[in-house]
């Protein structure tokens, strides 16, 4: 769906949705059970206020919803204690699926109310809010009762921001405005039609949020949305606008980390779809400059977080909901047709591209014994210009990426076909790595110029495999080219799995 019609068709406002009674007739003509979430950490001044209005207009007044539920990350106010006496069900992140481990965070909460909670729909709305209105539900469920073809939902809404003593009409969504707005139409254009993707409330179909990833902090908006994008399309994707949204505007310090951990999962994202190849590691850690006295230091800050498996790969959850291992198998997995985001560098890989112990030391000799049997192939029209092509991408930054491994590439009209070289060294190959190890494994990546898209995806895959130790161990350790060439054909496999049913944390 073009964006311009999405738009279009995939935007509406809450007053659309205002007949309570008929969201209630259509609940129960689908057979449809709703539950609303709030994930809360310290707003004991808000939550018995939006417990409280939700609870007395759309489960008193009108049965639309089955189930409210506050899932906490360990406040030290009385936050539980006023939720509970409003009526909600409450419930520690921290006391549940511990056998897990226990992360704190926003995320966290959402991925575990999808345990705790029954609904076949579940509403996440955020428990800071002072201007609390029923529209901040009924508004996310109208597009999922009335279109069967829409699974989730977010909300937007102006956002006033505290200046002085006085309240400015404009200007909250700083993060958004200055970090993911500029991410997405960089690398996700198909979703800069989203007013605010980092808005706190949104819904959701369970049979689609049972089958996403979540980050346990702040970056748990953006890789929901990118997703569910990608797995099921923009067409099943909605906004709403709810018009008016106070409420506590964060910190300067706050936004900062924010922004970090945000921007860490939108890098994470564009690798995994083939935008760019993160060739490093990204730092887990802020360094923030302070000055104390006459001198400035430095003060390194710890930006902690995960990202949880999907919760249909949580074995409590499937023997809580019934679920069996051959279902898993069975279900078909809703996904709108497109291009792999991976290309599969085992079919592109050829006996003769394989060589066990490279008889070169330096890294230009490497390259050149790796290039001839390109050349040698006919995948290459040139030995020397191609070298020369990898060398050059070597000199604006080192393909030597640590733990033994490099991978040099180059996008040339050099290149006939797309190709990947292996070659193999125990005794290592200088190649200029930040730890300064050796290389003992060169992974080559060459591809023609009017291949970009593929290009990005085959390096996203390599760099993607070489980050697990195991395959750099199976790989030194094959005995022949054949199992070699089997040893990444398993990993590929194995690697598809676990970003199926285990994302990498």
């Amino acid at each position: 769906m073009k964006l311009d019609r999405w738009l279009r068709v995939r935007t509406f406002h809450h007053e659309q949705f205002s007949d309570i009674k008929r969201l209630v007739e259509l609940k129960e003509e689908q057979g449809l059970t709703v539950s609303v979430c709030f994930p809360t950490l310290n707003e004991e001044k808000t939550i018995g206020k939006e417990v409280k209005t939700i609870k007395s207009e759309l489960m008193d007044r009108f049965p639309l919803l089955d189930e409210i539920a506050v899932v906490d990350s360990g406040s030290t106010d009385k936050t539980t204690e006023v939720a509970a006496r409003e009526g909600a069900d409450v419930y520690l992140a921290s006391e549940h699926l511990t056998d897990l481990g226990v992360w704190y965070g926003k995320g966290e909460n959402l991925w575990k109310s999808l345990y705790l909670l029954k609904g076949d729909i579940i509403v996440w709305v955020d428990s800071d809010i002072k201007n609390i209105h029923p529209r901040f539900v009924y508004g996310l469920l109208g597009p999922l009762l009335t279109n069967s073809d829409i699974e989730y939902v977010k909300a937007f809404y102006e956002r006033p921001i505290k200046v002085g003593r006085k309240l400015a009409p404009t200007g909250g969504g700083r993060v958004t405005e200055l970090v993911v707005r500029p991410v997405f139409n960089l690398l996700f254009p198909q979703l800069s039609g989203l007013a605010q993707p980092l808005s706190g409330e949104y819904a959701g179909r369970r049979s689609i949020l049972e089958r996403m990833p979540f980050y346990s902090g702040y970056g748990v908006e953006v890789g929901l949305l990118l997703d569910i994008e990608r797995k099921v399309g923009l067409r099943t994707i909605a906004q709403v606008d709810l018009e008016v949204r106070v409420h506590r505007n964060q910190t300067l310090d706050r936004l900062r980390n924010m922004s970090h951990r945000i921007l860490t999962v939108l890098l994470t994202k564009a690798e995994e779809h083939g935008k760019i190849a993160i060739l490093e590691e990204l730092n887990r850690s802020m360094n923030v400059i302070t000055k104390e006295e006459d001198y400035y230091g430095i003060r390194n800050i710890k930006i902690e977080g995960t990202q949880r498996p999907p919760m249909i790969a949580v074995k409590a959850y499937q023997e809580a909901r019934g679920i069996r291992e051959e279902d898993l198998i069975l279900v078909k997995e809703v996904r709108v047709a497109r291009k792999p985001e991976y290309a599969r560098v085992s079919s592109l890989l050829r006996e003769n591209l394989v060589h066990l112990d490279l008889v070169s030391r330096t890294k230009h000799a490497a390259l050149e014994e790796l290039v001839q049997s390109l050349y040698a192939e006919g995948l290459v029209t040139s030995v020397p210009e191609t070298v020369g092509a990898l060398l050059a991408r070597e000199a604006a930054l080192s393909t030597g990426i640590g733990k033994g491994i490099a991978i040099p590439h180059a996008i040339t009209e050099l290149a006939k076909e797309r190709a990947i070289c292996v070659g193999r060294s125990l005794e290592g190959v200088e190649f200029g790595a930040l730890d300064a190890e050796p290389a003992k494994l060169i992974l080559l990546v060459i591809c023609p110029l009017r291949e970009k898209e593929e290009y990005l995806k085959m390096l996203a895959a390599v760099c993607r495999l070489a980050e697990d130790d195991r395959f750099f161990q199976s790989l030194l350790k094959a005995r022949g080219r054949k199992d070699l060439i089997s040893a990444i054909r398993k990993f590929e496999t194995l690697d598809l799995l676990t970003r199926e049913l285990h994302p990498a944390t």
